[in-house]
């Protein structure tokens, strides 16, 4: 995967005495500089030269979609750490959230430094399954939605399901259970809801053609 010039990076200006955000003018990117012309957002000291970069790690990637798993890699900067349920892009662009981190040899982490790792597993990330339980005081009945990962739910508000309508009165959330306010659809490991009422699909269907009858 070949690395884009930057729109800005942070530098020393000679002029400030002080790292600043820089404009990136024109430039040309090899494996471990930056070639160009910046321009200081705080002073307007306009300069050309070669700035290090930091180097690019290629690290394998599984991504796992229930019992389906893909192999693919990508490439990260040399220094930074990877943690659980970091989010990252593919070249292609598919969003994805770290699941588990492999060392090798059976070593799995929590975090890790990019030179360290062997392998991410990883989990599509762009549309979420999300859980949900409703119950109408008699039953239980388990569903699942798609949610993008921005998406907010938000509690009392009322859950539009396929086959039923409900308010949601709790989530149970990956830090703990939330029962006012909202949660991010990246955050939710399940939706409990109160039945509002069951919605009954209305089938649709094509009217035949009526054939003139002669009597």
């Amino acid at each position: 995967m070949s690395r884009e010039v930057p729109e800005e990076i942070y530098y020393e200006c000679a002029k400030c005495d002080d790292f600043t955000t820089h404009e990136v003018l024109k430039g040309r990117i090899g494996k471990a500089s930056l070639e160009g012309t910046f321009r200081c957002e705080e002073c307007g000291n306009v300069f050309s030269g070669t700035i290090k970069m930091p180097r690019m790690c290629k690290v394998s990637v599984i991504i796992s979609d229930g019992p389906v798993s893909e192999k693919t890699e990508t490439e990260i900067e040399e220094g930074e750490t990877v943690r659980i349920d970091d989010e990252f892009f593919l070249e292609d662009g598919r969003r994805l959230r770290v699941c588990s981190i492999d060392l090798g040899d059976g070593q799995r982490r929590k975090r890790a430094q990019i030179e360290d790792i062997k392998t991410i597993w990883a989990q599509q990330f762009d549309v979420l399954n999300v859980k949900v339980t409703v119950n109408d005081n008699r039953k239980s009945y388990s569903r699942r939605i798609e949610a993008e990962p921005d998406d907010e739910f938000v509690i009392g508000h009322v859950l539009t399901l396929p086959d039923m309508e409900c308010y949601i009165h709790a989530i149970k959330a990956r830090d703990r259970l939330h029962s006012k306010g909202s949660v991010e659809a990246r955050e939710v490991v399940r939706i409990y809801g109160k039945m509002k009422r069951r919605v009954v699909p209305i089938i649709e269907f094509e009217d035949e053609d009526e054939e003139d009858i002669e009597f």
